[in-house]
């Protein structure tokens, strides 16, 4: 095969930014108008579309269309290759793509190629893929401000409903290393391991037309305007080398290492692991918690193409600089690495139950770019484990531990009743926490994680941890020791990890709450590595209700307001583009009144009251989490005064500028698009949808004088996942115990079969089908059938949307299950499936019996004309000929089915008569029935045959691919 390669260096660089997007390093779009204008507006040659690349344009996506393959540049246009003329299908044998007109291979974020955009089971690199990005985890910090959970954003307060983070997705099984290589010569794929050739297979990766394959910096195409020629374009340079950015030396081996040490939690709870003596709690170690550290990498050349590049950490056990056999399991890289001015920037956590024994640990980074894999060099790595306490978080400072009472005893078995608590806090133990009768006390803004190891004495979110949540509860009995047992607990009440007087059971005022010390249980969780929730610490909070103000003077009110009035949504009348749907606005009138109206401030005074010292604001958005209610964030991020804080991502946009000063506008604008996520992620709120609170806060710099300024818009965002309306002529309700039925009789094509389009199961839509009609419909991006899994002997042809059975029916009907789902352009998806009926078309008709005598020597009976095919409607099909003495094929079954003659096979039902008269018959004696002529035989050895036996010849009618009928023929074997 010919080959020609054409080369076309790409300058770009990354521009990393809240939406994560491209730019060139120098402006081309004058050389790029030139080219277009000397070009059709759709259709390019080779050489128009490396001219295109070679002037800075980068390539985002590889499709394929009817006649040829699209691809769009980063000017946002699509420019079409074409086919040409029509290709010749594949040599014989080649699995794949043969017969298509166009076929587009690219790499996913899972390491799978896909073609054509569906995912298939060859793998593309050598490692897994990527795995599902973490939840945002509610975490503590001292001061119980947010943290960073990687590119999630931040996470949630600490508190009585911190946040677990959902479960990363497992990544992609490939610890074989074998993918699957493109061979321009064969035109097949071959299969590599560790970079060595394995196999070559049959498996093509070339249409008929035209074909293209996105592999890294390399855009491999076949078949352009005809031409059998393959040819390689390279739209960027290749990446050649990955350095780690090395700070520290590891004192240990002559190894780099990570600036900021791992740590990892040694153990952790299970209240049902426990002495059943003691009832002491036996520490877990089952399990791996780590920090997040951040680590640098060069890469070479520094404008390399790097676009959907794949990151994995490989690790060795060593104990010099000998070679040792590469794993995969001692590091995780956790959120998306980003690759920007030459630099790799990733986060990692360690699975220190992975630690070699005797050995030192190193690791590597390796880059998958399409299907060239760049591995760094070996860094040291190794974990500290740590123990970890619940504290007071306000009051540990400088390294001076204030811990609350610790619980190391499981309640299982005794429950949490008055001892159980007073075993842990006695009635003279000191109260933790103070708070005034008429007031309340968060609790969330007291509780932190503490790492008390010798030598490490910090906050686990100053380590880097992340994953912290906090459950309040309050137990039931807290008694004290008076002749009535008063119990303490009656006095308050809790609510989100907010205690205050009871004021239902105290009907008469609060002030007999003064002097009670109740007590509230705290546990505080952390998710592994691997999203599991675990419970790594438990404490008593004591509490004393007093007369007066414990502390300072009572803060401030929080200054608050509505954006603009609730919004509601339907997800499909959402569009793309920014500020598309614009969901809340303030104008710099309505800032104005609450900025200064509310604050008794003038414009220019207003922010040396409120902003810190920078000046700044957080904008928040937050929504909650489908099964547990739990409050998680979406989007965080701080404005500065006088600039714009911009931001587009999860379906939102936001312009924000607040300013100083009489004639400085200010104002806020909050859109939503088509990429925000609705009820079918996250929980539905009465029926309204997914529910987004956004919220705008300017911390006042002395909460005593001032409160905070807290500006809020609610948005609402519905999608009914609603299975498209079935055919009224085609659909039952119920058929034989089944729902959501569609019947189906088969179709003429060159003969009868048993198959239908999927396109006739479903209404008509404003005259269109749901193949035409869905791609009008707003927001959604695909629409695929497939048969449940399970469901066998049939097939689906999605290219002629058609489904058919694999083999002639037995059986009056078969019922098989068939799903479909509609994806959506936020990345939901709907799953419906129904059931479709196929009815055999033909039952066998009613057959007169026949006999056979017991006279001398042989006897025999034809049943022959007894056979009888009919179709469902009562219409002969197949049958006995008198005239001609054979059976023969109806007009309707010729004309209309247009079946070929089918094939009989006679033989006697093995049923209970039959096998009493074979029991008994001597050796030399005959029952037998010609398998085809449908004859039957009767002969014994001359004794008399007592009385009638009544047997069943089976005639089993084959209709080729289509079905099977069994005729019973009852024969009579008459005795004296």
């Amino acid at each position: 095969m010919n080959k020609k390669f054409l080369s076309a260096i790409l300058f770009g660089a990354l521009m990393v930014g809240s939406a994560g997007t491209f730019t060139s390093c120098k402006d081309y779009d004058d050389d790029i108008d030139s080219l277009q204008k000397q070009i059709d507006a759709t259709n390019v040659t080779l050489g128009e579309l490396q001219a295109l690349i070679k002037s800075g344009a980068v390539i985002t996506s590889v499709s394929s269309t009817n006649d040829g393959i699209s691809i769009v540049l980063s000017d946002g246009k699509s420019y079409k290759l074409t086919n040409g003329k029509d290709g010749a299908n594949g040599t014989d044998g080649k699995d794949g793509v043969d017969g298509k007109n166009a076929v587009a291979w690219t790499i996913g974020a899972d390491g799978y190629w896909y073609e054509d955009g569906v995912k298939t089971e060859y793998k593309a690199i050598g490692v897994d893929g990527k795995d599902g990005a973490d939840g945002k985890d509610g975490i503590n910090g001292e001061d119980g401000k947010d943290g960073v959970d990687g590119e999630d954003g931040k996470d949630g307060v600490n508190g009585e409903d911190g946040k677990d983070g959902e479960d990363g997705k497992d990544g992609i099984d490939g610890k074989d290393g074998k993918y699957y290589y493109p061979n321009i010569e064969t035109g097949c794929f071959d299969i590599y391991q560790d970079g060595e050739l394995v196999e070559a297979t049959q498996i093509s990766w070339k249409a008929a037309g035209v074909s293209a394959v996105l592999s890294g910096n390399t855009l491999t195409l076949s078949g352009v305007d005809g031409d059998a020629q393959t040819v390689v374009i390279y739209v960027g340079k290749q990446l050649g080398s990955v350095a780690f950015i090395p700070e520290v030396m590891s004192l240990e081996v002559a190894y780099p290492t990570t600036t900021n040490p791992f740590y990892h939690l040694a153990t952790y709870w299970d209240e049902n692991k426990y002495n059943t003596t003691t009832k002491q709690l036996i520490a877990q170690t089952n399990w791996d918690k780590s920090n997040v550290v951040a680590m640098l990498y060069r890469l070479n050349p520094d404008d390399a193409y790097v676009k959907d590049a794949i990151a994995s950490f490989v690790n060795r056990g060593v104990t010099t600089r000998a070679v040792a056999s590469d794993k995969a399991d001692l590091l995780n890289i956790t959120g998306e690495p980003t690759f920007a001015n030459g630099v790799a920037a990733v986060n990692a956590t360690i699975n220190a139950s992975k630690q070699s024994s005797g050995k030192n640990d190193i690791a590597a980074m390796q880059v998958w770019v399409g299907q060239n894999a760049v591995t760094s060099d070996y860094i040291h790595v190794k974990s500290t484990a740590i123990n970890v306490l619940l504290v007071d978080s306000m009051a540990t400072k400088g390294g001076t531990l204030t811990e609350f009472y610790s619980r190391t005893k499981s309640f299982k078995g005794t429950g949490e009743n008055d001892a159980f608590v007073k075993d842990l806090v006695p009635l003279n133990a000191t109260a933790n926490l103070s708070f005034k009768f008429d007031g309340e006390i968060d609790l969330k803004d007291y509780v932190g994680l503490y790492s008390s190891t010798k030598d490490i004495n910090k906050f686990l979110t100053d380590l880097g941890f992340y994953g912290m949540s906090y459950v309040f509860s309050l137990p039931a009995e807290y008694k004290s020791d008076d002749t009535q047992k008063t119990n303490q607990q009656w006095y308050v009440e809790l609510n989100n990890g907010v205690v205050k007087a009871n004021a239902t059971n105290l009907e008469n005022g609060l002030t007999p709450a003064i002097g009670r010390t109740p007590v509230v249980r705290v546990d505080a969780y952390m998710t592994s590595n691997t999203g599991a929730r675990k419970l790594v610490a438990s404490s008593y909070i004591k509490l004393s209700i007093t007369a007066n103000d414990p502390g300072p003077g009572k803060d401030a009110d929080p200054i608050t307001a509505d954006i603009s009035s609730t919004k509601q949504y339907e997800y499909h009348a959402l569009k793309s583009g920014t500020m598309s749907t614009v969901a809340g606005e303030m104008d710099w009138r309505a800032v104005n009144n609450v900025l200064y109206g509310k604050t008794g401030l003038t414009s220019q005074t207003f922010w040396n009251y409120y902003g810190g010292d920078a000046n700044t604001y957080e904008v928040k958005v937050t929504t909650k989490e489908q099964n547990t209610g739990r409050e998680i964030p979406v989007v965080s991020g701080y404005g500065l005064m006088g600039d714009v804080w911009a931001y587009s991502g999860y379906g939102f946009d936001f312009q924000v500028l607040l300013n100083q000063g009489d004639t400085q506008t200010s104002n806020i604008k909050i859109g939503v698009y088509n990429g925000i996520n609705t009820e079918n992620r996250y929980m539905d709120v009465n029926g309204l949808g997914a529910e987004y609170i956004v919220t705008l806060t300017i911390k006042s710099d002395n909460v005593k004088v001032k409160g905070d300024i807290v500006l809020t818009q609610k948005i609402y965002v519905k999608e009914d996942c609603k299975s498209f309306d079935y055919n009224p002529l085609y659909y039952v309700a119920s058929y034989q115990g089944y729902d959501n039925c569609v019947i189906v009789k088969g179709q003429l094509k060159s003969t009868w079969e048993m198959s239908s389009n999927v396109s006739e199961h479903f209404k008509m839509i404003d005259n269109k089908n749901i193949f035409q009609y869905y791609n009008t419909i707003n927001n959604v991006t695909g629409l695929n059938f497939a048969w449940a899994t399970g469901t066998t002997g049939v097939t689906y042809d999605a290219n002629a949307q058609e489904v058919k059975l694999n083999a002639e029916m037995t059986k009056p009907y078969e019922v098989k299950n068939m799903t479909y789902r509609t994806t959506l352009a936020n990345g939901e998806y709907c799953d419906f499936n129904y059931n479709i009926v196929f009815q055999n078309p033909f039952v066998a008709g009613t057959s007169n019996a026949v006999s056979v005598n017991d006279g001398i020597g042989k006897n025999t009976v034809e049943t022959m004309p007894q056979v009888n095919v009919k179709d469902n409607d009562g219409a002969a099909i197949y049958s006995y000929n008198a005239t001609s003495k054979t059976l023969v094929l109806s007009s309707k079954a010729t004309d209309t089915y247009k079946v070929a003659v089918p094939t009989v096979v006679y033989s006697f039902k093995n049923d209970d008569a039959y096998k009493n008269v074979v029991s008994q018959m001597g050796t030399k004696a005959t029952l037998s029935v010609d398998p085809s002529t449908g004859v039957v035989t009767w002969e014994n050895l001359g004794t008399t045959l007592q009385g009638t036996h009544k047997l069943t010849v089976i005639a089993t009618v084959t209709f080729e691919n289509l079905s099977i009928v069994a005729c019973n023929i009852p024969v009579n074997l008459i005795g004296k």
